[in-house]
């Protein structure tokens, strides 16, 4: 597979076939993991515009939806690793552990270009991860269609989040899945 920041190009190109306004994607974007207020009540950040070393880390890709002019909020972050260790799988739950504190609905997960299968630490380490697509055996527009039909699945449950979260839904079950469906339709 290509190297790692060559592998987060092309998934970058592959999101942005897929979505439309009133989505898009950022390379590098930075996501706050604490909003504190100092000792006049005032916020230390400034939620709208993050910036990495003060309260944000900076993430591979992320797919953000304008909710209204110079609102964006993220729907998924897409980490990118060629292979995943012990240590990733415990690094990048933290930052999603994190970063979900500030924004419940966010979906984060990771991206591995040279493994064929998610490998039993994720599943033994994971605390906050939601997705790991392992994409060693997917090439041109086999592994874009992947990335889309994850891309869109992930968007739309990051929005479902956010009903419930904010009281617009109610539901009466929830659970988690380890099936993946492909499919290949714009997202909106």
């Amino acid at each position: 597979m290509a190297a790692e920041s060559e592998f987060v190009e092309i998934a970058r190109l592959a999101a942005e076939e897929i979505l439309a306004p009133p989505l898009s994607i950022r390379r590098g974007a930075a996501l706050l993991y604490q909003v504190t207020v100092d000792n006049e009540l005032s916020l230390t950040v400034d939620p709208k515009h993050p910036m990495r070393g003060n309260s944000a880390f900076q993430t591979d890709l992320c797919v953000f939806e304008e909710k209204a002019k110079d609102i964006l909020i993220p729907r998924v972050v897409m980490e990118f690793k060629s292979k995943i260790t012990t240590h990733d799988v415990l690094t990048y739950s933290a930052k999603a552990r994190k970063h979900k504190q500030v924004y419940p609905y966010l979906r984060y997960g990771v991206v591995v270009s040279d493994e064929s299968v998610v490998p039993g630490r994720l599943f033994t380490h994971n605390e906050a991860l939601d997705f790991c697509a392992t994409v060693a055996e997917y090439k041109g527009a086999r592994l874009s269609e992947i990335l889309a039909a994850l891309l869109k699945a992930e968007v739309e449950c990051s929005r479902r989040l956010e009903e419930v979260g904010f009281g617009k839904t109610r539901i009466h079950l929830f659970r988690t899945d380890v099936v993946f469906h492909t499919g290949g339709a714009k997202v909106k």
